[in-house]
């Protein structure tokens, strides 16, 4: 069971069909404990979601009080949006609209009136921000996603070219990266996941479960000299593992 605030997550490897039955009692105890503490459940708002990389799984009918509870395909969770598959593909298309419009917002109201100082933080503030939240656990692996996002800061960096008067050529925006003392958003993307892996060795985030699964390279039992071991996978998309990808990048920086 996972908690936070008011909301509560159940959660099974559903194998057979006893394993559902089994998160159905779970359930039910739930519901028990909630009558007796005096706890309404709004049911309308309680869903069930299958994540599973098969094309087939156990449809099994999970209801509180008699009422069965809607199975759905997509599902907004702490400004995150899950999908069964665990692709993030609809989350980048909803995080790169929500902040194209903001900002829209902002060269349509100060863009020409004020200064580049005050424009880069309402982008820091009010674009890029959406842009990077939680991006440890979406960053985007294929190129065509990476360079969704990288649009972006694209067009704030074109808006902001033309104020300072900086020439560059069509698509290259690097001598207004330099200008301004940005970094791309993929570049950003991958010191917030080296972030999270130099705080879980050095005790800064307290997380024993995320810390066990980090793989430490043994000095001397081989030639490498990368300070993380990865484990052969025959599956890409466990690359997509945010620990495995920070490994992965602090591996590449050091050999």
């Amino acid at each position: 069971m996972l908690l936070f605030a008011d909301d509560v997550k159940l959660f099974n490897c559903v194998q057979s069909e006893s394993d559902a039955i089994l998160l159905q009692e779970s359930l039910n105890k739930l519901v028990h404990w909630c009558n007796t503490v005096g706890l309404e459940l709004a049911i309308h708002k309680c869903k069930v979601m299958s994540f599973s990389r098969r094309h087939s799984i156990i449809q099994y009918d999970y209801s509180i009080d008699n009422v069965m509870l809607q199975r759905i395909n997509q599902v907004e969770d702490l400004c995150f949006i899950f999908t069964p598959t665990l692709s993030f593909a609809p989350h980048i298309d909803w995080i790169v609209g929500k902040a194209l419009r903001s900002l829209g917002f902002i060269r349509r109201h100060a863009g020409s009136v004020m200064s580049v100082k005050c424009l880069l933080i309402l982008y820091a503030t009010l674009v890029r921000s959406i842009v990077e939240y939680g991006s440890v656990v979406w960053s985007p692996r294929t190129k065509c996603d990476i360079i969704r996002i990288e649009r972006v800061q694209h067009r704030f960096l074109s808006m902001v070219s033309r104020s300072m008067g900086i020439n560059h050529e069509p698509h290259d925006y690097k001598p207004v990266l330099i200008a301004l003392n940005l970094s791309t958003l993929s570049e950003r993307r991958n010191m917030s996941d080296i972030k999270l892996l130099n705080g879980l060795v050095s005790g800064v985030i307290d997380s024993p479960d995320l810390l066990s699964r980090i793989g430490f390279r043994i000095p001397g039992t081989t030639r490498s000299g990368d300070p993380y071991y990865l484990a052969s996978v025959s599956k890409n998309y466990l690359d997509d593992d945010p620990l495995r990808r920070a490994m992965s990048l602090v591996n590449s920086q050091t050999s």
